[in-house]
Formats: structure tokens, sequence, C-alpha cells
């Protein structure tokens, strides 16, 4: 669970973030107002500031919303920066693009990314934010200039209409080609939406409007599909697009694993078709649990031939001495991790290289070091330096990635035999506190333990015995 002075770090990086954000509306607004609109700085100054005392008393009250009600204290630190960083730019830019009409601001970007970003329910808020910020400072421009606000009101509107529908209409799930297609529909309701309130709210003819909306429509389409993929690599975000590159045999270390260590590869991938079916049994996301499964054992090829799956008659493991062998065995741990790392992988998966083992006992070569000694053997020698697992994927690849060890390791595995090693397993595993630190149940385990037991079957069965010669 977390605890008290963890929630007060987060909650300050919050406030931090939000400040941070309310410092880059203030200084882009007051560049435009001073230095382009050249208005007068005396009056434009003062008036803004006052309106500011109650600005940021409404940014307050949103932030403590945001905070609790929508759960903004669950996401990293890295994604609550991708959003403020989204909501400033689409600000900006909205601003600036605004000198030549106001028509062809970009207003519902904001939510077209965060929703391709998998941010479905943040998008709504972080939009809705966004539309505040361009209302607040295009009202303070038409107090100062004496313009009209209703073409302001009419992007508003639409912003929001728009806004709302990218938010429930982009899914997580939704590749590349179908986030094109449902962008380019949005962005053509929103021409047809302002076009609808220009008619009913605005005395001039939209005809004369119509180039900038349809414009307006074309940056949203062309910055949400350029800036998706941008900010997610720049933040190193999760996405099932992005998990889909990671997985892919074309990914560096993939290929390397595949070249270089193809037992460990095929060990893999089978400990992939466990994590992705259990994942999805306990409701995590079964995409990022393949991913986790493919990366957890890339440091293995640092000395691929020290690990069973790849030797063939040969094992060097027999030529030295067992505290060297534990040594390189949980050498693949943090090796793994550097790796991933030096790859720029996410976190979500490079830490569940260091986890999968957690502070685990090697067994082989503790009892080995027992046979050549009369002494005893201390045995945290002999255990992983790692991790305990903090997630409930790392706890789930950990279970996933024993279990296929070790029950190709069985003598003719059945589904008594194979319920037998995994209670015993995860029992082993609880007993030396592996799990403490995530927030796994009981029943969880369970699921997983059932669920291997039902894919045993399907990944290890017995081909049937053809007759010689057909």
């Amino acid at each position: 669970m977390t605890s008290k002075t963890e929630e007060q770090r987060t909650l300050f990086q919050a406030v931090l973030m939000l400040i941070g954000l309310s410092l880059w509306v203030i200084a882009v607004t007051l560049i435009r107002f001073i230095f382009i609109d050249k208005i007068d700085l005396d009056y434009a100054y003062l008036t803004y500031i006052a309106i500011s005392v109650g600005f940021f008393f409404l940014i307050d009250g949103l932030m403590l919303y945001m905070y609790y009600v929508l759960q903004f204290n669950e996401l990293k630190p890295k994604e609550q920066l991708a959003i403020v960083f989204i909501i400033g730019f689409t600000y900006t830019i909205c601003l600036y693009l605004a000198l030549i009409s106001v028509y062809i601001m970009p207003i519902f970007l904001c939510a077209l990314i965060l929703a391709q970003l998998g941010q479905r329910s943040k998008a709504q808020f972080s939009n809705f934010l966004t539309m505040i910020f361009i209302t607040y400072a295009l009202m303070i421009h038409s107090l100062l200039t004496g313009e009209s606000l209703l073409p302001v009101l009419v992007m508003m509107v639409s912003g929001l209409l728009c806004g709302g529908l990218s938010s429930i209409a982009i899914s997580k799930d939704s590749s590349r080609l179908m986030f094109m297609w449902k962008s380019a529909l949005i962005c053509v309701t929103s021409i047809g939406t302002m076009a609808i309130l220009s008619l009913i709210l605005l005395d001039e003819s939209f005809i004369d409007n119509l180039i900038y909306m349809c414009l307006s429509a074309a940056i949203n389409f062309a910055f949400g599909l350029i800036l998706s993929p941008l900010v997610e690599r720049i933040f190193n975000l999760i996405t099932n697009a992005r998990l889909m590159e990671l997985t892919s045999h074309n990914s560096p270390l993939i290929s390397r694993l595949l070249k270089e260590a193809p037992g460990t590869f095929n060990h893999s991938l089978a400990v992939a078709s466990f994590a992705e079916m259990c994942a999805a049994n306990i409701g995590e996301n079964p995409y990022l649990a393949r991913a986790c499964a493919y990366y957890h054992d890339v440091g293995k090829l640092a000395n691929p031939l020290y690990f069973k799956e790849n030797q063939s008659d040969y094992n060097p493991h027999d030529d030295i001495l067992p505290e060297v062998s534990a040594d390189i065995l949980r050498s693949h741990t943090s090796e793994g991790l550097r790796l991933c790392k030096e790859n720029h992988i996410p976190e979500e998966i490079s830490h569940v290289t260091i986890q999968h083992h957690g502070t685990m006992l090697i067994p082989v070569f503790y009892f080995k070091a027992q046979k050549l000694t009369d002494g005893t053997v201390d045995p945290a020698g002999y255990c992983y330096h790692g991790e305990t697992p903090k997630t409930k994927l790392a706890a789930l690849v950990m279970i996933c990635d024993s279990s296929e060890a070790a029950i190709r390791a069985m003598d003719k595995p059945d589904g008594d035999k194979v319920d037998k090693l995994l209670r015993k397993l995860i029992y082993d595993r609880l007993e030396r506190g592996q799990f403490d630190d995530c927030k796994i149940t009981m029943r969880e385990l369970s699921i997983i333990r059932e669920t291997i037991i039902n894919a045993y079957g399907g990944l290890f069965h017995k081909r049937l015995q053809y007759p010689e010669g057909k």
C-alpha cells in the first residue's frame, strides 16, 4: 500500500507540474500581448494580474479535482509530465494561430493525442483545462481590444464536443491506421460543428471562415498523427502500438536474442504465451505482459552458453566453482536492466528484468557447493541480488518463468504433477516474501496457477507417433 510519505511526494510533484504549466501559459500569453499585439503594458499587465487571482483559484480547484477524483496520482511522473506538455503545447499553438484567425485553432488537439496514448479518461479533463486556458486568454484579449468574444465561444463549444468524441471513439487498442480514420471523421465533425454554431451565434456568413475551419481540422489531424508517436518516444510511454513494435522480432534486443541465444528466445516465447493468458485473466494488460516476458531474460546475451537452454553437449559450469557459476547466473538480471536502459526500453518492462527472480535461491549451485565442502554454506551467497516484484506483472512473469522451465524439466508431466509443481513454486515464493512489495492477491495467484495448467496442454502436448516412412 502507498505510504503517506509517497502520497505527499506525488502530490507535491503534481503541484509543481501544474504551477509550471500555469507559468508556461502566463509567459506565452504575455509575450503575445506585449510584443505582438502591442497592448499598453500597464493596462494589460494590471488587468491580467487582477483576473489571474480568480483564475488561480480555479486552477487550484481543478488540480484537486484532477488529482483525487480522476486519480492522476496513479500516473507515473513521466505520464503526468507528458500530459502537462501536451496541454501547454496545444495552448501555445492555439494562442498564436489565433493571430491569423480564431477559427484556425486546433482546439481539441490535446484530447486527440492523449486518447491515442491510452489516457482516455484524462483526455477529457485535459481538453477541458486547455479550453479554460485558451478562453481565459482570448477573453482578456477581447476586453483589452474590444473584439467580439462570440467566435471564441464557438471554438470552445466545438473543442469540448470534439474533444469528448476523441476520448470516447479513440481507444488505446486502436492501431495507427484506425487512429487515422477515426481522427479524420472527428475532424470533419469539427468543421460541421463550427459551421453550425457560427450560423446560429454569429451574424457573419460562415463561408468567409470556412477555409480557416478546414485548416483547423487539417492541423488537428496532422499534429495528432505526428505528435502521438513523438510524445510516446520522448517521454518513453507505453501504448499498445509501442508494445507491438517492441515485441517485433526485428526490434534490436529481440533480434539479438533470436540470433545469439535461440534457446533463451524460445523460452521467452513460451513464457510470453503463459504471461499473456494469465494477465488477461487477472485484468492486466496482456500486451504489456507479453513484452515483459520477451525482455525478462535479455541479460543472458552477455553469456548465452552459460544457460542450459542454449547449451548442446558441453556445460561450462562443470569446469568452474559453484560460486562463480552463481555470479554468472544472477548477473543476467542486472545485465538485462543495463541493456534495456541502453536501448531505451520503458521502465515498466525493463524493471521486470531485475525483479523476475527477486531474491530467490539458486538451488543447483547451492547444493553443488554443499557437496564440495564439509562446512556450512551460506545460502545468501547463492541468492539472486535483484529486487522483489513491485508490480503484478513482475510477479506474474516470475511465476510463468519458473513454471515454464520446471515443466520442461519434468519427466512425463501430467495435469496433477503440474498442479503440485505450481503450488510448490508459488508457496516457496510466498514463504520467501517475494510478493510482499506488490499488490497481487491470493485469488489472482490461484487464477495464474489454473491458467498455466490449462495452457500447459496446448504448449507442451505430445505429438502423435507417425508410422515410419509416412
